[in-house]
């Protein structure tokens, strides 16, 4: 069958489109990692644990993680980011190829490449060598083709390598070149290639958490940490970052008027919540009142962590409040979507329902 009457039905055309930008890279996790999400789940994992990594917290300190349908935040010096994804498949037995109803297109022999475009279930949905377009099984008949990341870490002490063909000697402080993790080891490449093994007590794969706190690191981890933190003092930094990283594992807990966390929350119950778990601000109940603390802020000065007070349309009387989180976007607890979400500064309804920003961390 040519690739050119292979037609791929409107759905799955979409549906492709996703899958392409919405690809997940691999983790391995380095240490245990234990925590109890908002909806009560509670998620645990230890040293060699694979993980689907989908993104990044606000903070820039931590992974986004999806399992079983729950979303949450690792650390990034607890998981080690191991490859950006499979582009494709090695057949290493023979296996079918389908086409979308099921039906066998051709039986796929030992040694053909198959360039990946989207996944599907247990499906992958691939090009063969000769042009072909359908479905394979990802079992053990197919070797996957990933792509490595590699991790710049820095070394902690002093390190002389032997793998008995090279030899490797790092100075503490040194950058290493941090491609896997096994057992209770880092796998690391010098700039020929060769391989070593290094214990993980002996690396640190996230600097910016183990750095020495000096006046210049301070100053630098401060401004990369988010997207323009100029004002805050390190301490408020780092208390920003807790709070937002926890306002995205709210995302999708349900709007409960007058709720703090028992069932669900309202606008201003979500930030009273995240401020009285983080902080000991003692804040208002009500986005009303909550619209006299802290300092004013424009527009054009907004920082993570302000929060964004908003009327109705046409009114004066502030009644919704939302988190601001950087990059363009602010999480709210919204009543119209009955759930906590997170929307973009450039909707309809901040333009034209915003009022003012207030900022309470100085």
């Amino acid at each position: 069958m040519p690739k050119s009457n292979f037609k791929i039905p409107v759905g799955l055309a979409l549906t492709l489109v996703v899958g392409l930008i919405g690809f997940k890279d691999t983790g391995i996790f380095v240490n245990n990692f234990n925590a109890k999400l908002n909806n009560g789940t509670e998620v645990s994992y230890s040293p060699n644990d694979r993980a689907e990594i989908t993104g990044e917290g606000a903070s820039k300190t931590t992974f986004k993680v999806e399992a079983n349908g729950n979303t949450f935040y690792v650390p990034k010096e607890s998981l080690l980011k191991v490859d950006t994804g499979v582009t494709g498949y090695t057949v290493i037995n023979n296996t079918t190829l389908y086409d979308e109803d099921g039906q066998v297109i051709k039986i796929l022999a030992c040694d053909e490449y198959l360039e990946f475009l989207e996944s599907q279930g247990d499906m992958a949905y691939v090009v063969t060598e000769d042009g072909l377009e359908g479905y394979v099984k990802k079992d053990t008949n197919l070797d996957p083709d990933r792509i490595r990341n590699i991790v710049d870490g820095k070394a902690k002490e002093d390190l002389y390598l032997d793998n008995g063909y090279s030899k490797l000697s790092i100075k503490q402080g040194d950058t290493v070149r941090v491609a896997w993790f096994e057992k209770d080891y880092y796998i690391i490449y010098d700039s020929n290639k060769n391989k070593f093994n290094v214990n993980k007590d002996k690396i640190s794969i996230f600097t910016n958490v183990e750095s020495p706190v000096k006046e210049e690191v301070v100053e630098k981890v401060e401004r990369t940490s988010y997207e323009k933190p100029l004002s805050l003092s390190m301490e408020n930094a780092m208390l920003v970052e807790k709070i937002i990283d926890k306002a995205y594992t709210l995302i999708g807990s349900p709007y409960v008027y007058g709720d703090t966390g028992k069932v669900g929350y309202d606008c201003s119950g979500m930030i009273y919540a995240l401020m009285g778990e983080f902080t000991d601000i003692k804040l208002p109940r009500t986005s009303k009142d909550m619209a006299e603390v802290g300092e004013l802020v424009l527009e054009e000065d907004l920082e993570p962590g302000d929060f964004l007070f908003f009327t109705s349309e046409g009114g004066s009387v502030i009644n919704h409040v939302a988190l601001y989180v950087g990059d363009g976007k602010m999480i709210h607890a919204s009543n119209s979507a009955s759930s906590i979400i997170e929307s973009p500064l450039d909707s309809y309804y901040f333009k034209n329902c915003f009022s003012h920003a207030r900022r309470v961390f100085n």
